[in-house]
């Protein structure tokens, strides 16, 4: 059983391959923007050397490849999506462009205050090709307006006419009968037929007019661009002798077949980030943590998100640059600050910042050699003697990284140095703020938390953002820099299937529910047929569950309810366990004992678990020995900081700071008065120091 992941995100391509002898072989290629295969494919043959193979050998042997992707969320960000066509229900043409009456929809906080960034989200679709069509179904399903077949394909046409190169079907109470959508489809393939379609009903069925509609334009908007990646990915694997399955990481968790989201790719916007929290979760209850705080710096943002209990929270209100979805999304927060993140001086305020631009991997900060003169956060830990090389072969240029943040130093009147640890401390504090909001504003205590911190620029950066946070501990996983890749491989296939109901007591729970639940159930072990023979267990997991809310509220919380039966005692079971999950998101008290809870979904979620390949264990080994050392900056003052190679540290291997552990693709920085120690599968765990307890560090002014 061979498995390969892989994982392309702004600035690299990773590629993680689990050999069924054990070993596991890491490639590392930047990222090609506008020919992402050709990254992949490089960073499959560097990973393929690392085994002492070539790429055929590797692809030929393997059985399951899955793939995380950023193709259709950089269609979204670039603008460079397909022209979409929307056909709604006739009077609900400014659905989209309303979008919700609060004028600060999806800004982040720092805009939210001014009210000149006061703004809808742009529109993905031109409000000249929406087009209602004469219809009209009612709240309990009837059809109250049946739907005029001559009209819908007059609209059909005029959308062709106007440039349309896929079309988004959203009609009032399709969720409940989705008989109008189906026929409009239909009537879309004799139209217009090789047009993509994508239908609200079978992608969002959830109430809620506007974030469904939102859902379906972003589909078609990246369905065309996706499929076509997809499907040429494919053919170029199978070209090089690749015969296995082909899945992908969803950003609901887990991975699909990629087949089965052609059609659906809004799936996939986030899968990168998603991969590398599944990978957390994993490892998380290999070392008994059910509670982790994962993070993931990468060349151009920071990611967190939560395991609670082992299991991975879903957004409430999930949105992709401020667009709203309908769809299942893993809970994560992002902001802009990563290795290539750029520092400038804020021209108003006269503060050094730190992104959200980034110098990306092309060219990408100064240190690379390849044509950036911008100071980058990268930049600066090469100036302070943190790294000086990066993914092996790529040898970083001190000179260039010095020449870059010259300016800003001399524009805040300090030396280069000062002005490099400037630039990481305030890139670590918009960190460990970040981490706050994502855990504390959600109703966590990160003192209850071990911290994982992985991506290829985290290890440099945890030892100092968690102890701003108070976490338990720090782990660095053994793949940190190909985490979100080794979550690919590690995945479990997954699928959800959900139907929104009109609200009503969940009490009145009765036999049609049940009859729903048996549907869904039927629809999501449908995803996994064939597949017991291709390395996954042949056992699907089943679970079922009810969305609930109080009375005249918006936003529902799912709940596991067990088996098949429903009745008065496993209501009351799911009642409890509903309101103390809403105080623990909104607090204590706020579940007011005489609340109406109302049934809003059911859900089924299946799972079938991957069978992985056993990794060979770290040695023991003695006392570990640096290779050789290098002058670094901590606290203010340069200092001769001991290297040691991560490969040649056995299990429970212990180093004190300052120190630096490399790898062939990242490094990790063990400041003054840290200690990192090593597990039988090569992680480093790092004792926090209390915020407060470190020795203190000079301000700005002070290191001017």
């Amino acid at each position: 059983m061979q498995i390969v992941g892989i994982d392309t995100g702004g600035t690299f391509t990773d590629t993680v391959i689990l050999a069924d002898d054990g070993r596991i072989g890491v490639g590392k290629s930047l990222t090609t923007h506008g020919r992402l295969m050709e990254g992949v494919i490089a960073s499959l043959g560097v990973a393929a050397r690392s085994l002492g193979r070539n790429l055929r050998d590797i692809l030929e042997t393997t059985d399951i490849l899955s793939h995380g992707t950023t193709v259709g969320l950089n269609a979204l960000l670039t603008g460079s999506g397909a022209r979409v066509g929307l056909l709604v229900t006739a009077g609900f043409e400014s659905t989209l462009p309303m979008a919700r009456s609060n004028k600060v929809h999806g800004l982040p906080d720092e805009d939210s205050i001014n009210a000149l960034k006061w703004r809808k989200p742009d529109l993905l679709v031109s409000r000249r090709r929406i087009v209602g069509v004469d219809e009209r179904i009612d709240v309990d399903g009837r059809i109250v307006q049946p739907l005029d077949e001559q009209q819908a394909r007059r609209a059909i046409r005029q959308l062709v006419s106007r440039g349309a190169e896929a079309i988004g079907i959203a009609l009032m109470w399709s969720p409940v009968n989705a008989v109008h959508e189906r026929r409009l489809a239909d009537l879309v393939a004799e139209e217009a037929p090789g047009l993509h379609v994508t239908l609200s009903s079978e992608l969002a069925p959830r109430i809620g007019e506007y974030e469904r509609t939102a859902t379906v334009a972003m589909n078609a908007y990246v369905a065309p661009l996706v499929g076509d990646y997809l499907a040429s990915l494919e053919e170029a694997l199978r070209a090089e002798g690749f015969v296995g399955l082909f899945l992908i990481v969803t950003m609901g968790g887990g991975v699909r077949r990629a087949k089965s989201l052609r059609d659906a790719p809004v799936h996939l916007l986030q899968s990168g980030p998603v991969g590398g929290i599944m990978a957390a979760r994993q490892v998380g209850a290999r070392l008994g943590h059910a509670d982790v705080l994962a993070t993931d710096v990468g060349g151009t943002s920071f990611d967190v998100g939560l395991v609670v209990g082992g299991t991975l929270p879903n957004a409430t209100r999930p949105r992709i640059d401020r667009h709203s979805l309908a769809v299942p999304v893993i809970d994560l927060a992002s902001i802009g600050t990563g290795g290539g993140s750029i520092a400038y001086v804020d021209a108003e305020l006269g503060v050094l910042r730190v992104g959200p631009q980034s110098a990306g991997s092309m060219p990408g900060p100064a240190c690379y050699g390849r044509g950036g003169t911008q100071p980058t956060v990268t930049d600066a830990a090469v100036v302070l003697g943190y790294l000086d090389r990066l993914g092996g072969a790529l040898h970083l240029d001190r000179g260039a990284a010095q020449a870059a943040i010259l300016a800003l130093a001399e524009h805040l009147g300090m030396e280069i140095e000062a002005a490099a640890e400037g630039i990481l401390r305030v890139a670590n504090a918009q960190m460990a703020d970040l981490v706050r909001r994502a855990s504390v504003q959600r109703g966590y205590d990160p003192r209850n938390f071990v911290l994982y911190a992985y991506g290829g620029a985290a290890p440099q950066h945890v030892g100092r953002y968690a102890a701003e946070i108070g976490v338990k501990s720090i782990v660095i996983p053994r793949l940190a820099p190909e985490f979100s890749a080794w979550g690919a491989a590690a995945s479990d296939m997954r699928t959800a299937c959900e139907i929104e109901l009109p609200a009503r007591s969940l009490r009145d729970f009765c036999d049609i529910e049940i009859e729903a639940f048996d549907r869904l159930e039927q629809r999501a072990r449908g995803e996994f047929d064939g597949l017991g023979e291709a390395g996954f267990s042949k056992a699907v997991d089943i679970r079922r569950k009810v969305g609930l809310k109080f009375s005249r509220q918006l936003h529902r919380i799912d709940i596991d309810v067990p088996g098949a039966c429903l009745g008065p005692a496993e209501i009351a079971v799911a009642e409890a366990a509903f309101r103390a999950r809403y105080e623990q998101i909104v607090g204590r008290g706020a579940a007011h004992a005489g609340s109406t809870i109302e049934l809003a979904a059911i859900v089924v979620e299946a799972r079938m678990p991957i069978s992985m390949p056993e990794a060979a264990k770290a040695p023991r080994r003695g006392v570990p020995q640096p290779v050789r050392s290098r002058n670094a900056w901590f606290h203010g003052r340069e200092q001769e900081t001991p290297v040691y190679l991560w490969d040649d540290l056995g299990e429970g291997a212990e180093i004190a700071g300052p120190a630096f552990i490399e790898s062939e693709q990242t490094t990790a920085v063990i400041h003054p008065d840290q200690t990192a120690a090593t597990d039988a599968d090569g992680n480093l765990t790092i004792a926090v120091l209390r915020h407060g307890k470190a020795p203190a560090q000079p301000s700005i002014e002070e290191l001017a």
